[in-house]
C-alpha cells in the first residue's frame, strides 16, 4: 500500500512537472511568437510611414523638377520672368518657401521676398557639395530663422548660367504630417541620418524633445554596447531591423527601416517592450492561472487520494489485522505483535524482560460445531464474543489474544513464574464454564507453551506451533491447560518422518504381512489365518503395527496399506493353489475409510478376481464400532460383500456397546470376540457365562466364532468347555511369516 501511494504520489508530481514545464515552453512561444508579430506589424506601420514620407518628398522633388524646368528656358538676368515663376509656384498660402539661386552671382531669390541676401562663401562652399538633386537636412530659413526641411535640384538657365531651385517648408508641419502612432498612441517615431542625429522628431508626447542624437538614448543607461554597435551598423547600412534597448529603466522596442530618396536616413520607430507585449502578457497571465489551477486541481486530487488512501489503508489494516466478530487481534497481527514483543524482550527492552519469560496458548472449544448446528450461527457468535472478552481479560494488559478462525484462540501473555503461566489459562478455562452453549458449561482445551520449555523457538510461530502441539495432546488426554513438553513434540516429527516415507515404503517393498493362525480349541488343525500388515525401516527394523496404522487411518494411507494386504494374501493364496496345496480362509482387515469409498468393494473384488480366488477364502474383517457407527449402512455393505464372494466376519466384537440383539442381525460369517472377554472382573465366572452364551447364540445363527487373544492354558481350558470353532492368541502361536503359517498348514503342527 505505501509502495503504491509513493507511486501515485510520484505520478502526481511528474505530471504537475510537466504542466509546468509544459506552461513555460508554452508561454516562452506565446511570447516569442506574439512579440515578433507584433515588432512586424510596428516594421509594418514604420514601413508604411517611410513610404508616405519618400512619396511626400518624391512629389516634393516632381514639383522642384517643373519649376526648374521653367527657368531654364529663360536667362538668369531675367528677374522680371523668374519673380513671376517664384510667385505662381509658391502661391499657396501652407508656408511653402520656393527658393532660386545664381550659382554664379550668389543671388538668392525667394517667394516670400524678392531678393533676399546673396551667399556667402561658406554657403557657396556647401552648394559645391551638394549633389544635382536630393532632400536637405533640417535647416534654419535664411530670411525668418524657421527650421525647414525641403528638396533641391541643380540646373542650368537657358544662357548657360549654374542655378539651384528649392523647395521647403517648416519642420513642425512635416513632423505633425508624418507622426507616425501605434498601439493605441503609444509609439512613436523619428527619422535620423546616418550619424543618428534627429531629422525629424516626432510631436507624440512621450517622445524626448531634448536629445539631437538618437545614440544619446542607446548609448546608456547599461545598454550592451555590441547590440548598440550592431543597431548602429544597421543604420548606417541602410537594414532594417529591430533591437531592444533600455531607457530610463524601461525596455523599448527600435523598428527601423531606411529613408528612400534620401542621405542615409532611417525611419525608427519606438515603443514600450510592455505595451508590444501587453497582449502577451494577457495569454501568458491566463495560461499561468490555468497552470495554477490544474496544479491546484491536482494537489487537491492528491491530497483527497491520500486522505482516502489513509482511510482505506486504516479499514485494510483493521480488517486484515483484527477479527471482525471479536474485535481481537488476527492471525497475521498475532503473529506480527507477539515477533515484536520477543524482540523486545531480547533486547532487554520491555520492563518484564528482567524476570520470568512468555507463554503461547491454543485455545478452542469443545464440540463447538453442535453449538452452531443446534441453537444455530447467531448463537455460536455470541459464545465467541463472551468467550473474546474471558480471553482478552485473563492475558492482561501486557499481553493480547487472537482469534484465528472459528472457534480457534491464540494467547500471549508475559509471567513471572510458570506456574503462573498455567494458572492464567486454567482460571480463563474456568471463567469459561459460566458461558452455555448447547445447554452445557463451554469446555475448553487448551495447550501451552512456555518459553522456558521451548528455548530453541525463535519466534512466536515456532511457540504457536508447540502450543498446537499441546492443544492436541489436551484434547486428547483431557487435561486443561496442557503444557508443552519436548516428548510431545518428538512424537510429533516421529509421526511427521512417518508420513513422509510411507509413500517410497510401500513402492520399495518395506511393508510386508505376516499371518497369525487360526487353530481348533483342540490346536491340533489350523482353520484360517488373519493377515497382519507390518513396517521393516532399514535405518530402525520392525516399526510397531499400533504406532503407524492410527497414523494411517488419519492421513488415509491405510486405504492403499489394506489394497496392499490382500493382493499380497490373495497372491500367495494362487501360488498355493496352482501348486495344488492346502489352504484354510485368510482374512484382511477393511478400514473405516474404506466404507466411505464408492468404488471400495469393486476395487477388492477386481484384486480377488485378478488372482482368481474362489468364494469363501477371503475374509473381510469389520470392526464392531464400524458396524454400530451406521449399521444401516454397514449392514448393505456387509450383505454385498457376502454376494461377492468374501466371507464377512465381525472383530472385537463385545469392546463397544453393542447388544446381543444387534447379533441376531448381522449379516455375518464369522464372529470374533475381544479378548476383554477373558479378563476376570469384579466377579469370578461373569466373563464365562458371557461368552459361553453370545458363542451358542453365534452357533445357532449359523456364524463361525474365533476368539481371539488367548494367552494362557487356563483360557483355552475355558473355551474348550465351550461350542466356539476356532481360537486366535499366542497361546498357540504369534504371527508368522506366510511360509511358516503354511509349513504349519502342511504339517499341522
Amino acid at each position: 500500500m505505501k509502495a503504491r501511494r509513493t507511486l501515485i504520489s510520484l505520478v502526481v508530481a511528474l505530471v504537475a512537472v510537466l504542466v509546468v514545464a509544459g506552461t513555460l515552453l508554452f508561454t516562452r512561444f506565446v511570447q516569442d511568437s506574439l512579440w515578433d508579430k507584433s515588432v512586424t506589424d510596428v516594421l509594418e506601420v514604420t514601413a508604411q510611414g517611410q513610404h508616405a514620407l519618400s512619396t511626400y518628398f518624391e512629389k516634393d522633388l516632381d514639383t522642384l523638377d517643373l519649376f526648374a524646368d521653367e527657368l531654364a528656358a529663360q536667362g538668369h538676368d531675367d528677374i522680371a520672368r523668374l519673380n513671376e515663376k517664384l510667385a505662381l509656384f509658391g502661391s499657396n498660402e501652407d508656408g511653402t518657401v520656393y527658393v532660386c539661386v545664381d550659382l554664379d552671382t550668389g543671388a538668392v531669390y525667394r517667394t516670400d521676398n524678392n531678393k533676399a541676401t546673396p551667399l556667402t562663401a561658406a554657403q557657396f562652399a556647401l552648394t559645391e557639395q551638394a549633389g544635382d538633386r536630393g532632400v536637405l537636412e533640417p535647416f534654419l530659413d535664411e530670411h525668418t530663422g524657421a527650421s525647414m526641411i525641403g528638396v533641391y535640384k541643380r540646373f542650368s538657365f537657358a544662357d548657360g548660367t549654374s542655378g539651384l531651385v528649392r523647395k521647403a517648408r517648416p519642420l513642425s508641419e512635416m513632423e505633425d504630417r508624418f507622426s507616425l502612432s501605434f498601439y493605441n498612441d503609444s509609439g512613436f517615431s523619428y527619422v535620423v541620418n546616418s550619424d543618428g542625429d534627429v531629422v525629424m522628431r516626432s510631436q507624440h508626447r512621450d517622445s524626448n524633445r531634448t536629445f539631437s542624437n538618437l545614440y544619446d538614448i542607446v548609448g546608456f543607461e547599461g545598454n550592451d554596447q555590441a547590440a548598440v554597435d550592431s543597431f548602429r551598423t544597421a543604420l548606417e547600412q541602410d537594414a532594417r531591423g529591430v533591437a531592444l534597448f533600455s531607457y530610463l529603466g524601461d525596455e523599448y522596442v527600435f523598428c527601423y527601416t531606411p529613408l528612400e530618396g534620401t542621405a542615409g536616413w532611417d525611419v525608427v520607430s519606438i515603443i514600450p517592450n510592455d505595451v508590444v507585449m501587453e497582449q502577451a502578457n494577457a495569454i501568458i497571465n491566463a495560461t499561468l492561472l490555468l497552470c495554477l489551477v490544474i496544479i491546484v486541481g491536482l494537489v487537491v486530487v492528491l491530497v483527497v487520494y491520500w486522505r482516502s488512501s489513509r482511510a482505506h489503508r486504516i479499514e485494510i489494516e483493521r480488517m486484515a489485522y483484527y477479527d471482525g466478530l471479536t474485535g481481537l487481534f488476527s492471525a497475521d497481527k498475532f503473529t506480527l505483535e507477539g515477533d515484536a514483543r520477543l524482540a523486545e524482550r531480547s533486547k532487554g527492552d520491555a520492563p518484564e524482560a528482567r524476570v520470568g519469560g512468555v507463554a503461547v496458548a491454543f485455545v478452542d472449544i469443545d464440540n463447538f460445531k453442535l453449538i452452531n448446528d443446534v441453537e444455530g450461527y447467531a448463537k455460536g457468535d455470541e459464545v465467541l464474543r463472551e468467550l473474546a472478552v474471558i480471553l482478552r481479560e485473563a492475558v492482561g494488559p501486557n499481553g493480547f489474544a487472537a482469534r484465528l478462525s472459528a472457534d480457534h484462540f491464540m494467547l500471549f501473555y508475559p509471567y513471572a513464574r510458570r506456574e503462573d503461566a498455567l494458572g492464567t489459562c486454567g482460571a480463563a478455562a474456568e471463567r469459561a464454564r459460566s458461558i452455555t452453549g448447547n445447554g452445557k458449561p463451554l469446555a475448553l482445551h487448551i495447550g501451552l507453551c512456555c518459553s522456558e520449555d521451548a528455548p530453541e523457538a525463535r519466534d512466536v510461530t515456532e511457540l504457536t506451533d508447540r502450543a498446537r502441539i499441546a492443544q492436541r495432546e489436551s484434547r486428547t488426554r483431557g487435561i486443561v491447560p496442557c503444557a508443552y513438553s519436548q516428548p510431545m513434540r518428538d512424537a510429533l516429527l516421529r509421526r511427521a518422518d512417518l508420513e513422509r516415507t510411507m509413500e517410497s515404503a510401500l513402492e520399495q517393498g518395506e511393508f510386508f504381512y505376516l499371518i497369525q493362525p487360526k487353530y481348533d480349541v483342540e490346536g491340533r488343525r489350523v482353520l484360517g489365518g488373519e493377515a497382519l500388515v507390518r513396517w521393516r525401516r532399514p535405518d530402525e527394523g520392525i516399526v510397531g503395527p499400533d504406532e503407524f496404522i492410527p497414523l494411517f487411518e488419519q492421513n488415509g494411507f491405510i486405504l492403499r496399506l489394506d489394497e496392499f494386504v490382500l493382493e499380497s494374501a490373495c497372491r500367495d493364496l494362487r501360488a498355493r493353489l496352482d501348486a495344488g496345496l492346502p489352504v484354510v480362509p485368510l482374512s484382511v482387515n477393511v478400514s473405516r475409510r474404506h466404507l466411505h469409498r464408492d468404488d471400495f468393494l469393486p476395487s477388492y473384488v477386481r484384486i480377488k478376481d485378478r488372482y482368481g480366488i474362489p468364494d469363501g477364502l477371503c475374509e473381510l474383517e469389520l470392526t464392531e464400532s464400524i458396524v454400530m457407527d451406521d449399521l444401516g449402512g454397514t449392514f448393505d455393505i456387509m450383505e454385498q460383500m457376502r454376494a461377492a464372494g468374501f466371507r464377512c466376519a465381525i472383530d472385537d466384537f463385545g469392546s463397544g456397546y453393542s447388544s446381543l440383539n444387534v447379533l441376531k442381525s448381522l449379516p455375518a460369517d464369522v464372529l470374533k470376540l475381544d479378548r476383554g472377554f477373558l479378563l476376570e472382573g469384579t466377579s469370578p465366572g461373569t466373563e464365562e457365562t458371557v461368552v459361553r452364551t453370545v458363542i451358542t447364540m453365534a452357533k445357532d445363527l449359523r456364524m463361525d466364532t474365533v476368539m481371539e487373544g488367548v494367552e494362557t492354558p487356563k483360557q483355552l481350558a475355558f473355551l474348550r468347555t465351550t461350542p466356539c470353532d476356532m481360537v486366535q492368541g499366542f497361546v498357540f502361536s504369534r504371527p508368522v511369516a506366510p511360509e511358516e503359517f503354511y509349513r504349519l498348514l502342511d504339517t499341522g503342527k
